[in-house]
């Protein structure tokens, strides 16, 4: 299992990696061309593979990497190499070398595949290598300058990576702190095959949503944190760079989900891996610069378009949206700026590292302790919805976050249960949470056009009036406390599979 930290870095920093204390004189300089070859249809890509023939030191070195995964930056993957006699790949070789893996024998066995075959795209970069130990660590640095082909299209390559030849892989997100401290570097969580892909398909970076978690029936506490909390991480990261680099609101809308995950799933384990308070400070900051534009968007692009009339024509409301949209392309700006300053990566390197360290002094059962955690959050959340009503906006808030914990909570262990209840229990929490959303995004939006109205003074009539239009909509079609009520309180947790 191949353990390694992708790092990027702008090549106006390059030098100081090469002058780096750490490092000293790099061990190797290679020139590294690599063609990564699938079938027309994408079947290795399809299945979680990437096979690449690589030229090293006048040596062809066929290397199929799959599965595994990412997290916080952290990638582990199955990895296969060896020489071969040619630039194109050799399949029997390749299943010498994976042996009695059935699961990854099974994807080479496919129809064809030999035939089928074709080079994708090229990766040729410049490599310069260290060995280094420190605390116990030996790491592999590599500095990679070049780029990624396909036909006409190319995509430069700039990052460091740090392989973990032997040690604890914490060491990895230590190593790269250090060099932090001197050079501005943040976390890659696709590698240069994906990257590759990207050109083929011609693909942006859609919204990644959560994926589903699946724990085994007997895991342990010290398989389950590192489980919910790299999910979390997965979720927030993969929708990093399209935060960065694009303006769909769904992507940042789900890393700000992400960070709510990762709040929640923080707060689950505080009794039995307490999260360091400094972590939990800069976790409040993403949640906090996400949070501003993500409301902004809300505003823009669901609460105002409730508003069917306005004041002096539709001339007027379209200043409003315009006014709103300048504001929202502002937060995101400045979300992206948080996305790329070293903060960001300082707490996403310290997160994966007290992860792994706080693992294996966990003991117990993941399902029992599950379902300790989820009586709590059920019992809490009949309390808050019991101490709900009209007169307190705050109380149909608490109860909407109560809500969230508590379906949050069930996806990270639902594996655990039995199917049916779970799903009943989670479209309960979901509708409830709905439809107490709708309410908050009106207190939200009377917030921000308040904000709006002592930035843009000559525009205070019409966002006066869609203050007073969405309060009294609010107030005609408040949400149905007592049915969401009588909803929870009907709601029996699900069983743990037996």
């Amino acid at each position: 299992m191949e353990v390694e930290l992708k790092l990027l870095l702008a090549p106006e920093h390059n030098e100081q990696v090469l002058q780096h204390p750490l490092l000293g004189e790099p061990a190797r300089v290679q020139q590294l061309t690599a063609r990564y070859f699938d079938t027309p249809d994408l079947h290795l890509m399809r299945h979680g593979a990437g096979l690449r023939v690589r030229r090293v030191d006048g040596a062809w070195i066929q290397t199929m990497k799959a599965g595994g995964s990412v997290q916080s930056g952290l990638h582990s993957r199955n990895e296969w190499e060896g020489q071969v006699d040619r630039s194109w790949p050799r399949l029997g070789k390749l299943r010498k070398l994976i042996g009695d893996d059935r699961q990854w024998l099974t994807v080479l066995d496919a129809t064809n595949l030999k035939e089928r075959l074709e080079p994708l795209f090229l990766v040729d970069v410049q490599r310069h290598v260290w060995d280094v130990e420190i605390d116990g660590n030996r790491i592999e640095v590599a500095l990679d300058v070049g780029h990624i082909e396909r036909q006409s299209h190319r995509a430069p390559v700039n990052e460091i990576e740090l392989e973990l030849k032997d040690g604890d892989p914490a060491g990895l997100y230590a190593f790269a702190l250090q060099l932090l401290e001197d050079i501005p570097l943040r976390i890659s969580n696709i590698n240069k095959a994906q990257r590759g892909y990207m050109l083929v398909r011609e693909s942006g970076h859609a919204p990644f949503r959560a994926q589903a978690l699946d724990l085994d029936a007997d895991a342990s506490l010290s398989d389950a944190l590192p489980a919910v909390l790299g999910n979390c991480l997965e979720h927030i990261q993969r929708n990093e760079v399209a935060v960065i680099e694009g303006d769909d609101q769904e992507t940042l809308h789900q890393m700000r989900v992400g960070v709510r995950r990762l709040r929640s799933a923080i707060k689950l384990f505080k009794d039995i891996a307490p999260c360091p308070p400094a972590l939990l400070e800069d976790v409040s900051w993403l949640g906090t610069e996400l949070g501003a534009a993500r409301d902004w968007d809300v505003l823009l692009s669901s609460t105002l378009t409730r508003i069917d009339a306005t004041p002096g024509g539709q001339h007027s409301m379209l200043e409003l949206l315009s006014l709103a949209q300048q504001t929202a392309q502002a937060k995101r700006r400045e979300a992206a700026q948080a996305l790329l300053s070293q903060r960001y990566t300082r707490l996403m390197l310290t997160l994966g590292s007290w992860m792994l360290q706080a693992a294996p002094l966990l003991n117990g059962s993941a399902a029992q302790f599950s379902r300790h955690t989820l009586q709590h959050l059920h019992k809490s959340l009949l309390k808050r919805a019991a101490r709900m009503n009209d007169s307190d906006a705050a109380s149909a808030h608490r109860t909407r976050i109560a809500a969230k914990r508590g379906r949050y909570a069930l996806e990270f262990f639902h594996s655990l249960y039995r199917a049916k209840g779970a799903h009943e229990y989670l479209k309960t929490l979901a509708a409830a949470q709905d439809e107490l959303g709708q309410h908050n995004d009106l207190v939200v939006a009377d917030r921000l056009l308040q904000e709006l109205a002592q930035d843009q003074p000559q525009a205070a009539g019409v966002i006066q009036f869609a203050r007073g239009y969405l309060i009294a909509q609010q107030a005609t079609q408040p949400a149905d406390l007592a049915a969401i009520r009588n909803r929870l309180h009907a709601l029996r947790l699900p069983h743990v599979k037996r």
